[in-house]
This record gives C-alpha cells, structure tokens and sequence, in this order.
C-alpha cells in the first residue's frame, strides 16, 4: 500500500501546484491599482472563480501596460462583464446605486458644489508658478481671505447675520481676493494661467470625446441613437443654461432652480434611457457602477495602495 500511496501524494501536490499556479497567473495583473480593484471588486459582489477570472481577463486585455487610464477603457470592460456575470452578481454591483437612486446618464451628486474643488485646482495652478517672493504673499493672503469666510460661517450660524447678508458679502470677499491676486501676478503669469486653462480643458475635451466614441463602438449605436442621444443631452444643458441665467438675474429664487434642475434631469434621463435597448442599458448601468467603484477607489487610495492618496486618470 506504501508502495503506490507516495507517488499518488506526489502526483496530488504536483497537481495542486500547478492548478494554483494556473489560477495565480489568470488573476495576476500588471497594474497594482487594476489588481486592487479587481479584488475589492470580487470579494464585494461574492464573484465566482470563473467570473473573477473572466473579469481579470477583460481588465488585463484592455488595462494592461497602462491602458486602463485611456479613454473609453471601462466601457470595454463593462461590455464583456454583461456578458460575464450573472443576473444575482449584478444585482449586488446595482445595489448601492439603486438604493440611493443614481442615475446611469447623471454624474452623480455634487455635495456643496464644485466651487471649492475648482478653487484648490486654481489656486495650486497659480502658486506653482510664483516666484519666492510672491509666494509668501499669496500664502499671506490666502490665509487673511480663509479668516474671513470663516468668520462669516460663524456669524450666520450664531444668527448674528442673515444667509442673505452673508452670501452678499461673501461675493464681495471673493471679488476682492481676484483683485489682490491679479495685482500679486505679472501680466506673462496671468498669460501662463490662462494658457492652462485652455490646455486642460482642450485635454478634457479630446479624452470626453474619445470616451464617447469607444461608448458608441461598444454599445453598437445606430446613427439614429446617436443623433438622439447628443440632442437630449443638448436640449437639457441649454435649459438649465437659462435656468442659472434666470437665478443669476434674481428671476427665480435658490429653492425654485433646485427644483427645476431636478425636473429638468429627470425629464432628460427617461428621454436617454428611451433611446436604448435592454442589453445597452445593461452595459451603460454596468459603466456606470464600476466608474463610481474606480473613483472611490482611486480616492482612497494611493500609488502605493496607501489610504489618502489620489491617483489621476
């Protein structure tokens, strides 16, 4: 009995070896962030074997070598996984959007507007290009210019202020900062600035495009859709256009253009979700969960998979 038990271990564990060996190189994938996302995203949805393999499959053949920071890259990957997953796996990467009732054609809720974020962006786009000199002022004076909304907040939540007062000398505070900050720069700076501004959003434009046309190849859209799809798109941002001009203009108040953007979203979103048939609706859903899974992923993690780091793309 001894006689055939050792070598029917040694063909057991050289079995096992090389199917655990098999099952480490379909999983592996170059990219640390892609590898992390890919076992956050398998351990959250209970994926099966063949699934996270069929998902590592489609990240690694259009991720790979740094692919998956190029435009229209999810989409590819969302197109394969409809195919891939099944009806219950699904269901669990819907859920979060379902239960806060995300739209899959809106890009989500922005808490507290992106003012601030605009701001940072802006601001770090200028300090680089200061001198020494200049530097220590504009830190001088953004910090003066933090003091005093600060003290704003405080006035209107002590109630020593009204939010209408407040808003009306915060505009004030931010015209008078530009001022400051336009007297700090040299006339080539606010040239340089400008020209930065016009590069990103030129860069923005080219990489929504791109998206876009890998969105159209993969969702097999007629010209018809398409045509459709830009005009609702189109008609809705005209709309809310004249909506901000109106509020601008003190024609309708805050609580009224809030309303009326939501009636407005909601309108175009059933007028998009029409254009499409079942199994493009099914991909568009699948993109739109894994690009909020990426983003929150993407921030909380860094280069090194460290929490607290940003990682672009």
């Amino acid at each position: 009995m001894n006689k055939y038990f050792l070598p029917f271990l040694t063909f057991l564990f050289f079995a096992t070896g090389c199917e655990n060996s098999i099952r480490n190189e379909s999983t592996d994938l170059d990219s640390f962030e892609l590898q992390e996302f890919s076992s956050e995203l398998s351990y959250d949805l209970g994926l099966s074997k063949s699934s996270t393999d069929a998902m590592n499959n489609s990240l690694d053949r259009h991720g790979k070598r740094g692919k998956y920071r190029e435009p229209g890259f999810l989409w590819k990957v969302s197109a394969e996984m409809s195919d891939q997953l099944t009806d219950d796996e699904k269901a669990v990467l819907f859920e979060k959007m379902d239960e806060k009732d995300i739209s899959i054609f809106g890009n989500g809720k922005r808490k507290g507007g992106n003012s601030g974020k605009k701001g940072n962006k802006q601001g770090s786009g200028i300090f680089k290009i200061l001198s020494d000199d200049q530097k220590a002022l504009y830190k001088s004076m953004m910090l003066s210019y933090k003091d005093k909304f600060k003290s704003l907040r405080s006035q209107v939540k002590d109630g020593a202020i009204s939010k209408e007062d407040a808003k009306s000398q915060m505009r004030a505070l931010k015209d008078a900062m530009q001022a400051e900050v336009d007297a700090l720069l040299t006339d080539e700076q606010k040239a340089q600035i400008e020209q930065n501004k016009a590069d990103r959003k030129a860069k923005q434009l080219a990489f929504r495009d791109s998206s876009k046309a890998v969105m159209i190849e993969v969702l097999s859209m007629s010209e018809e859709q398409v045509l459709a799809y830009d005009n609702a798109k189109q008609e809705a941002k005209d709309s809310a256009s004249a909506l901000f001009e109106q509020s601008k203009n003190g024609d309708i108040d805050r609580e009224t253009l809030r309303a009326s953007l939501k009636a407005l979203f909601s309108e175009r979103n059933i007028k998009l979700e029409s254009i499409f048939d079942v199994r493009q609706l099914d991909i568009i859903k699948i993109h739109k969960a894994l690009s909020l899974r990426m983003k929150k992923h993407r921030s909380s993690k860094g280069p090194n998979g460290k929490k607290g780091g940003r990682s672009k793309g």
